[in-house]
Formats: C-alpha cells, sequence, structure tokens
C-alpha cells in the first residue's frame, strides 16, 4: 500500500495504454497513482500544482483518451487472470446510472432518469470477473469489459424484439460476448439481473462456451405443459435450505436471510422474433431454482434463476443460490465509483472527458473492492497478509496505540481512521470506511518519510 507500491501498480494497469504516445500514457500513470493513493476528493485536489491539474484535465480532453484504449492493459490481464483461476468465476454484469442533473448542459450526456428536462447522464454496463476458490474464497480478477451508453436525445418508441432486428439499449448485454471480452470455457458463468433475461443471451452464451446464472423477468411458457415458470414451481416443496448473508447498509452488522430451494429442469418455449413465430426457434432446456425466505428483520427473497449448470444435489443448488447472491458485489463497486470516487461530481464540459476519467476510476475502484474483499475473507489471517508491510503496521500500531496481530485487527484500524466506531454492533468496517482510512493512513505515511528521511 506505499507509494512505491501504488505505482507499481498503475504502471502495471496502465502503462502499455493504446494512447501512441509516452508522455499521455506517463501522465496516465501519474493520474491513475494519485486516484489510487485517494488523493482529495476531485480532479482539481489531486496535485498540489497548477501545472499538473492543467496537465490532467488537458490529456481527458484527447480524442484517444477513450475507456477501451484506457483500459485495454487491464483487460489484457484480466483475461490472463480468468484463463490461468482453476475454479469457477464469475462474470457478473449490471448497469449503473451516472446523473448530472440539473446542471448545465454537457456535450454528449443524453436524458437519464425520469427523462425531465434538467436531467443528463449515460448508463454504465460493468463486467466484473471474480474468481471462487474451492473453499468459497473470493479474489477479485479485474474488469474485463465495460461500456458507456448514452440514450438518443429523443426518446424513441419502444421496440419488440419480436418485430425489430435493431439495436437497442438490453443489448449491452450480448455485447461482451460479440467482443469476445471473456474466454470460452465452461468455467466462466455470467451471473445477471433479470434485465438479462432475453433469449439471445441464453443461446449466444451457450454456443459461445460460457455458462450463466439469470434471474427470471419474463414468465415463461414451460412445454409440454404449457403452465408459466412461476406457478410451476411455486407448487412445489422446499427441496433443501440454505442462507446467505447481506449488508443493509454502511456501518451496520450483515443480516442472515434463511432460504428454502427447490429445482428443475424444464424446456421453454421460444419467443417471435422477426421472421418466426413464437415456439418456431429452438426451445430452451434450462434448470428453474425457485428460491424464497426472508430474515428475521423482515428482509423478504424471492428469486426465480435460470442456469444451465447440473443440478444433481442439495449442494449444487446451494453453489447456485450463493453465486447469484454474489451480484451484490457489483452494486457495492458502482457504490465505490459514486460515494467513494465521487464520480457523480466530475466537474467537465464534454461526455468524453467525463467517460475517460470514469474509465480510470473504474480500475481503480477494484483495488478499493480487492482490499474489501482480502480483508473481509481472511479476518484471522496474521495481520502480514493485510497487505501493509511491516514498517507500515509498526507504524499504524504506535498511531492507534493497538497490537495488530490479526487481518481483522488491521481493517478495524483502518477503518477507525475512516470513521468507523469499532462497536460491536457496528459490525466489521465497510469499503468506504475502509477507503477513507487508508487515504489517512497513507497521508500519516508520507509524513513519517518525510519526518524521518
Amino acid at each position: 500500500m506505499t507509494q512505491k507500491t501504488t505505482q507499481a501498480w498503475a504502471i502495471k494497469n496502465f502503462g502499455n495504454a493504446l494512447l501512441f504516445n509516452k508522455k499521455k500514457v506517463n501522465r496516465l500513470v501519474k493520474i491513475s497513482t494519485r486516484l489510487a493513493e485517494a488523493k482529495g476528493t476531485s480532479l482539481a485536489r489531486l496535485f498540489d500544482n497548477w501545472y499538473d491539474t492543467k496537465a490532467t484535465y488537458n490529456l481527458l480532453k484527447q480524442p484517444v483518451m477513450t475507456p477501451d484504449s484506457i483500459q485495454n492493459p487491464h483487460r489484457k490481464i484480466t483475461f490472463k487472470n480468468i484463463e490461468n483461476w482453476s475454479g469457477d468465476v464469475l462474470a457478473i454484469e449490471d448497469s449503473s446510472e451516472f446523473e448530472w442533473n440539473h446542471k448545465e448542459p454537457i456535450e454528449g450526456l443524453g436524458p437519464i432518469g425520469s427523462g425531465r428536462d434538467c436531467d443528463q447522464g449515460f448508463i454504465l454496463h460493468s463486467t466484473l470477473a471474480i474468481g471462487v476458490t474451492n473453499k468459497g474464497k473470493l479474489e477479485v480478477l479485474g474488469l474485463p469489459f465495460q461500456q458507456y451508453y448514452v440514450r438518443p436525445p429523443l426518446r424513441e418508441t419502444r421496440k419488440r424484439r419480436a418485430s425489430s432486428t435493431d439495436l437497442i439499449e438490453t443489448d449491452l448485454w450480448r455485447n461482451i460476448v460479440k467482443n469476445k471480452a471473456l474466454p470460452a470455457a465452461s468455467k466462466v458463468i455470467r451471473v445477471c439481473d433479470r434485465a438479462a433475461d432475453i433469449y439471445e443471451i441464453f443461446t449466444e452464451t451457450k454456443d459461445y462456451g460460457c455458462r450463466h446464472i439469470i434471474r427470471l423477468k419474463h414468465d415463461r411458457i414451460v412445454l409440454p405443459e404449457g403452465s408459466q415458470i412461476k406457478s410451476l414451481m411455486t407448487n412445489h416443496e422446499s427441496m433443501g435450505q440454505t442462507q446467505i448473508e447481506k449488508r443493509i447498509k454502511e456501518r451496520t452488522k450483515s443480516q442472515i436471510i434463511k432460504l428454502n430451494m427447490n429445482w428443475k429442469t424444464v424446456c421453454i418455449r421460444a419467443p417471435a422474433r422477426p421472421g418466426f413465430d413464437i415456439g418456431e426457434l429452438p426451445d430452451l432446456k434450462e434448470t428453474v431454482v425457485h428460491v424464497w425466505g426472508g430474515s428475521e428483520g423482515g428482509e423478504k427473497i424471492e428469486w426465480f434463476l435460470y442456469t444451465d449448470l447440473e443440478i444433481n444435489s442439495v449442494e449444487d443448488a446451494i453453489k447456485i443460490v450463493q453465486y447469484y447472491a454474489l451480484r451484490w458485489t457489483i452494486e457495492i463497486y458502482h457504490k465505490i465509483l459514486k460515494t467513494g470516487l465521487k464520480a457523480e461530481n466530475l466537474q467537465l464540459e464534454t461526455a468524453h472527458a467525463i467517460f475517460a476519467a470514469i474509465s480510470i476510476m473504474s480500475i481503480v475502484g477494484l483495488r478499493i473492492l480487492d482490499l474489501r474483499e482480502r480483508l473481509r475473507m481472511k479476518p484471522e489471517a496474521p495481520a502480514t497478509e493485510s497487505g501493509l508491510d511491516e514498517l507500515e503496521l509498526k507504524v499504524l500500531g504506535k498511531y492507534l496505540k493497538r497490537d495488530l496481530k490479526t487481518v481483522k485487527c488491521v481493517a478495524l484500524a483502518i477503518g477507525r481512521l475512516g470513521g468507523h466506531q469499532n462497536r460491536k454492533s457496528d459490525g466489521m468496517p465497510g469499503v468506504l470506511s475502509l477507503w477513507w482510512g487508508m487515504s489517512r493512513f497513507l497521508g500519516i505515511m508520507e509524513g513519517f518519510h518525510l519526518a524521518t528521511n
């Protein structure tokens, strides 16, 4: 976590960006290093002098600074990480609206939210690769693909897939396969919410070679019975139980939600498409997992999940449920961009510059997410496995007057610097407390080095 290791991380992830100019690449590395050190809460506060600040804004305006060119080195690293991972890899996908409402019009942004004249922004669609070990531990492998979608200025008439071949907003879910952004391997499992319940997503993902877990949106017809999926599954009794952990809000303990499950392999009727009536395209063979239950605090859950993974036991079904529950990871990731890195506070004049800045922040955000997972998954491991070196642990312990023996102790110490009260009722520090705490700790270390050198 030292400045030296942060710079090495920035060189690895941005040093070969496709900017075709060494000075621009060096500037990109410098910006990403400062962002990763959580220096300031805006681009204007990243640097201590006007020259570097002006150079940052000038770089973001350059036509070559597109998300694809900026993230290219990181995406290649992620692709290799996925290929080299021995267990399952979850490609967790989701979209999030980024808004600059009630601001002066920004060139290149489009309608967002309710579509009021004062509302503007874009859709960020991210794919997050998470490696899962046989023991259920997680590792952030990277961001293999990310899309920036701007709605047209005038709201178009809603197009139906049954009668039009035109591209529509939900085709964002199809682009990761079209762009071959994931290895075509059965260990790669796309985990998607209801918006991905599209016939083409199922067929194209299978043809490509990946697997999927997708939450039901359309209550499709099951053959040969002719009944709908929800009524078919709710008529079956529970075949097993499991539980998931969910943190409702920052600085609260996680809730344990107890769930019942049943499952059934079904044949689903194909929908109509241009040139094909209902049922004329190949039917879909899917296993539907029905999940329902709640917590003592009143949190209720009911999911219907499609998957092409085999389920031969309760343990297999539990794995599907646990994998889908990890979809909340990408919601945390988007929260990091908005609340931790303040992406929606960017004061830039064009969508192009905003996309360039957020494409950098998106890789930095993974570093924060990885810190959270490392501290969460190995709480009782020695403190030396927290990512801090021996000197940093000594300084942190002295500053807070604590004996830091485990990763949990380090997490609580960093969280305390970020505002976490360390009370039992608070649970472990959240991702934002860790981020703000790490920012403050890096400042402490910088002061220590200046005083001792």
